[in-house]
């Protein structure tokens, strides 16, 4: 069922029973925002949600959808497959600049060098830009999904690297700094940034497909050979095979034409 179609005989069935958000959501154990953005086509449901919304209104989920035409919109309005590709754009010159980025605090942390090129500190305000719109992305996906892990895994993901980016332009020049320390708690953190994100896209491998189950389980990979140190290395690996498969889902939400089928229900 088309998502604005599906919120607007939610809203129907409500108001015919006389009831209010309030009452409804009381009922069903969700919160008042989640009723609002399911009632306005703003989020897709999961089936279970449905299922209790349903049952509360007195509603046969079967025969609700029985009569549901076979030809319906995609899962994702044309606004969110923009910024879907926005984001994998941006995710993609992240990617890519992530490289350079890498090569110099690797130098840093190995002492080979003293001497930081003039293109440095853009360097690390571009990277912190399109890793955060990037990540963007998939915080409304998040939304989309009503996956808290995924949307509130992006925030901290973004936050931890945005803190860390800014802790290099801060400390860069500074004698008394020790670099390799410094380096050692960098992959510490960003180890477990990458955790919540991770469960969360393992979370929707029945909604969203064996992809996201894939990509969560590298996510864990690396955030367990990043926290580790041993397997750090091993993890740089690990991050380059997570990041494409991130990019990859975004793109691929992008340009999605067909509809799917949500545990049983059309969307």
């Amino acid at each position: 069922m088309q998502q604005p179609q599906l919120g607007q005989k939610i809203q129907a069935w409500r108001k015919a029973k006389g009831m209010t958000q309030e009452e409804l959501v009381e009922k069903c154990n969700i919160n008042v925002r989640t009723i609002q953005r399911i009632e306005a086509g703003e989020v897709m449901p999961r089936s279970y949600t449905v299922k209790a919304i349903l049952e509360v209104l007195g509603i046969d989920m079967e025969d609700s959808f029985s009569k549901v035409p076979s030809s319906v919109n995609s899962l994702f309005t044309p606004q969110l497959k923009k910024i879907f590709l926005t984001s994998a754009i941006l995710g993609s010159i992240y990617f890519l600049i992530s490289f350079l980025e890498f090569y110099w605090d690797s130098n840093l942390f190995f002492g080979t060098t003293t001497e930081i090129p003039f293109y440095y500190i853009p360097l690390k305000i571009a990277v912190g830009v399109t890793l955060s719109i990037f990540f963007l992305g998939w915080f409304k996906l998040g939304e989309t999904l009503e996956s808290g892990w995924i949307r509130w895994g992006s925030i901290f993901l973004i936050t931890v690297n945005i803190s860390l980016i800014t802790l290099d332009i801060i400390l860069l020049g500074q004698t008394l700094i020790d670099y390799k320390l410094f380096g050692f708690v960098k992959v510490l953190f960003l180890g477990i940034s990458l955790i919540p994100l991770s469960i969360g896209l393992i979370h929707q491998q029945r909604q969203m497909g064996v992809l996201y189950l894939t990509a969560g389980i590298v996510g864990l990979l690396t955030a367990f050979c990043f926290v580790s140190f041993i397997f750090a290395t091993v993890g740089l690996l690990f991050l380059t095979l997570f990041d494409l498969m991130l990019i990859y889902l975004l793109f691929s939400n992008s340009s999605q034409k067909e509809p799917r089928r949500i545990e049983g229900v059309l969307t």
